[in-house]
């Protein structure tokens, strides 16, 4: 061979760190780093490190298993042991299900049974999402039932993970400790609470209607998103019921540790050295979108992981078989069930897959397998075209003709910035183009640059060309559609592994000790000093506040709608209906379907309320109020206007609360009711209720009583009685406070029409308090929640038509006799 050929490799790997370079110097990109949020990673990561050295001198471990304990205890206080619990619960459980579609010695089994348990444990919680079955007794029932059933399995898959491990660190220990350390410091990102602008207003739904109603409404008229891929959201629903509060950084975490040991036996099936294969995890954890992945309920993290599973499986060339067929079907499906983009990403891996198998692809097995991806994968977009007529609603709408948003394709045209020939070089070194959130330059990495010689060798090689070409392929095809960096994130995992087996060709020698390794540490903390610029959170020092002052302070200071939001569920409980006016904060998600927003999320009530400010009368901003069925708004201080304060004094409006630049007004625009006393000294009200709607109905009520302060509780029994005569009942007790008054609300959705309310309060125990009401106040208005609860009414029509069913059977049973 030529000498030049010989040493093309090293040649284009110099090249390529010269072009990242002369890149840097040009783009001034030093200038671009912020630095106070960058020295406190760098600080928090000198730290374990030098807690985890003192570790591992007193264990007698590596410094890598050291630093990684290390970072595990900083996850379980950040992001609470609730939450860390609940996800290794869930783990062990999709190692239980998934170890039955792995084959015992195949590698990687551990991560790539969590993955084929998690598909099937999302697949089967995503067909139940509208079925009132989701608990957390529930949960844990079934997940440990799965556990003590496949005990043995569990045991078999965990074993060698001790050996595994040690042995993965011992090939390449300095570098493995690096590894570890990196991806340490980018798992700060999950300590953060959630507070980005697409979890608030629409990834948070799922997981707290899970949560708080058992089910999920599919509510896609007051968030068009309601019934887009879901499998995401799925999983961070489970591990909420289970741990009771809030785990996603838990659960990105998780995503995160099943991408690198993937990459890690992906680099192995490329024949990367242990020390490659600990650089290619070290590089794809300090790419600061990677930190970004941490941070939110996106899907990136979980497609990143999918992918590279399914890379493994593929490059491993082992021989076609039914079984491995329908475990690569799971992960497909796992990777539909995210995102309907990820088309782009399934689609090169799927036709790579063709080939492979070309000759010996196992056709039979194929309609079993497109099952699987479908029973997997397929429950959003079925339910989707089932009750909004649109399976992948709001995009391609133009075609389907949703009712839930106007008859376009959705697409965000701020992306539409062309793909050109340079697109790589602006993606690295003009990231703000290509990312939300300004001030984003250098978000990308620079190892696109500076691997992209790599990338050149492995092309050229035989036994790694396919996957160099497939890694390429799904990076660029989603840029070629929107030129939106975060849809491409995910294939970095596949394209790292990949740019370094280019880099082992070169005939190091003395270089290799030292040269070549320097470099890529050098192109990792180069990566790392960009972190923060990954989102408006690590720049804007989230992090810094919240070791400083706590979660609460963090949500206070950058979500004050948070704060309002769990102010509304304390005071005012699970059924009251708010109504939030500021269309730069539509975050409604939280509060499980009872809260509607007037952006873009919701058609019908935009629609209403556009223009509303401009019939000062108010009499539009009121009929807005009325539809939403709301007794609660939220509103920014900026907003008011002469139209908006007439509406809010027409309907009784009363400012309770403000939070930072955030007000909280209730709305008291019912009529008193007629209050007659009652032996021995209680009272009866009745409320008149022929202005109720003749559908379903949420009645809001207010009562005060005048009273007298002693040890005895006032009891106040509701009776809500519906058209056909049946009731709604409750009894609760209240107490009269020292000023001598007791204050008690109701908001109860009533299905059909109301025909009657009536309520009495009277002593625990026959007691003269000297009860009388001071003042009554019911409204009752059409219940949107209900009207929108797409979940309920699907159930409703299912049990109707097999009433009706039941009946025809049994009147041709009675014929027939």
């Amino acid at each position: 061979m030529p000498p030049t050929i010989r040493a093309a490799p090293w040649i284009l790997l110099i090249a390529g760190f010269l072009l990242f370079i002369a890149g840097f110097m040009v783009n001034t990109m030093w200038a671009k780093i912020t630095w106070t949020p960058t020295l406190l990673l760098a600080g928090l990561g000198i730290a374990s490190l030098m807690l985890a050295v003192v570790a591992s001198r007193l264990f007698r471990c590596r410094l890598a298993t050291s630093a990684a304990i290390v970072w595990l205890f900083g996850l379980t206080y950040f992001a609470g042991i609730a939450a860390v619990l609940s996800v290794a619960m869930i783990t062990i459980a999709a190692i239980a299900v998934g170890s039955c579609f792995v084959e015992e010695d195949r590698n990687a089994r551990l991560p790539l049974s969590i993955l084929a348990g998690l598909a099937v444990l999302c697949g089967v919680t995503g067909w139940l999402l509208p079925f009132p079955v989701h608990g957390h007794a529930a949960y844990v029932l079934v997940l440990l039932l799965i556990v003590v059933f496949r005990r043995r399995a569990v045991v078999n898959a965990l074993r060698p993970l001790r050996e595994s491990w040690s042995d993965a660190v011992a090939g390449a220990p300095r570098v493995a400790a690096l590894a570890v350390l990196v991806m340490g410091v980018v798992s700060t990102c999950a300590w953060v609470p959630t507070i980005h602008y697409d979890d608030l207003a629409y990834h948070l739904g799922l997981p707290y209607q899970l949560q708080g109603l058992g089910y999920y409404r599919m509510d896609a008229g007051s968030r068009v998103w309601a019934l887009s891929a879901w499998a995401g959201d799925v999983l961070q629903g489970i591990v909420q019921v289970i741990a009771g509060v809030e785990s996603r950084g838990a659960v990105d975490t998780l995503w995160l540790v099943l991408t690198a040991t993937l990459m890690w036996s992906l680099g192995g099936a490329l024949n990367l050295s242990s020390m490659m294969r600990w650089f290619a995890v070290a590089i794809y954890a300090s790419v600061p979108l990677t930190a970004d992945t941490l941070t939110g309920m996106q899907t990136e993290g979980a497609t990143a992981a999918i992918a590279v599973g399914v890379a493994l499986l593929i490059q491993q060339a082992l021989a076609p078989s039914r079984r491995l067929l329908v475990l690569l079907a799971l992960l497909f499906g796992l990777l539909l069930g995210l995102k309907v983009s990820n088309l782009m990403i399934a689609g090169p891996l799927g036709l790579w897959l063709l080939w492979q198998w070309r000759w010996r692809f196992p056709w039979r097995a194929l309609p079993l397998a497109v099952l699987t991806v479908f029973l997997v994968g397929g429950s959003s977009y079925l339910y989707a075209y089932l009750l909004a007529n649109n399976p992948v609603l709001p995009i391609f709408n133009n075609f389907f003709h949703s009712v839930y948003y106007p008859p376009v394709s959705f697409h965000d045209l701020h992306w539409d910035t062309g793909f050109h020939w340079n697109i790589l070089w602006q993606l690295v070194f003009h990231t703000t183009n290509y990312i939300e959130g300004g001030y984003n330059d250098g978000v990308a990495g620079f190892a696109l640059i500076a691997l992209l010689g790599s990338l050149l060798i492995a092309l050229f090689r035989r036994d790694t060309r396919a996957m160099a070409l497939v890694a390429t392929a799904a990076f660029l095809l989603p840029l070629t559609q929107i030129q939106y960096l975060r849809y491409a994130e995910p294939a970095m995992a596949l394209l790292m592994p990949v740019m370094l087996s280019g880099v082992p060709l070169v005939d190091w020698r003395r270089l290799r000790a030292r040269t070549v390794p320097m470099l890529l540490v050098a192109l990792v903390l180069v990566d790392l000093a960009y972190a923060a610029n990954a989102n408006w959170q690590m720049r804007n020092g989230v992090l810094q506040d919240l070791l400083a002052d706590g979660q609460s302070a963090v949500i206070a200071k950058y979500a004050p709608t948070r704060v309002m939001a769990k102010f509304i569920r304390v005071a005012y409980g699970e059924q009251a209906r708010t109504l939030m006016l500021d269309d730069r904060s539509p975050f409604a998600a939280e509060l499980a379907g009872n809260a509607f927003v007037t952006n873009w999320y919701d058609l019908e009530l935009s629609t209403l309320a556009s223009g509303a400010n401009g019939d000062v009368s108010g009499a539009k901003w009121a009929a807005v109020f009325d539809r939403s069925g709301a007794d609660l708004i939220t509103l920014a201080t900026d907003m008011h206007t002469q139209a908006l304060d007439a509406a809010i004094e027409k309907t009784g409006g009363v400012k309770v609360r403000t939070e930072d630049k955030i007000e909280l007004w209730e709305l008291h625009r019912g009529k008193p009711g007629t209050v007659v006393p009652i032996a021995p000294y209680g009272v009866n009200i009745t409320f008149d209720t022929s202005a109720a709607p003749a559908t379903s109905t949420i009645a809001h009520a207010d009562l005060t009583f005048g009273c007298v302060a002693k040890d005895v509780p006032i009891v106040i029994s509701w009776k809500l009685t519906r058209e056909d005569k049946s009731s709604w009942q409750r009894s609760e007790w209240i107490n009269c406070n020292p000023a001598g008054t007791a204050g008690i609300s109701l908001d109860q959705p009533i299905a059909g029409k109301l025909e009657g309310m009536t309520i009495t309060a009277s002593p625990a125990t026959p007691v003269d308090l000297h009860l009388q009401s001071t003042a009554t106040n019911a409204w009752f208005g059409a219940d949107l929640s209900y009207d929108r609860d797409l979940a309920l009414q699907w159930r409703s029509n299912i049990v109707t038509r097999v009433k009706a069913w039941n009946q025809q059977r049994l009147q041709a049973r009675k014929a027939k006799r």
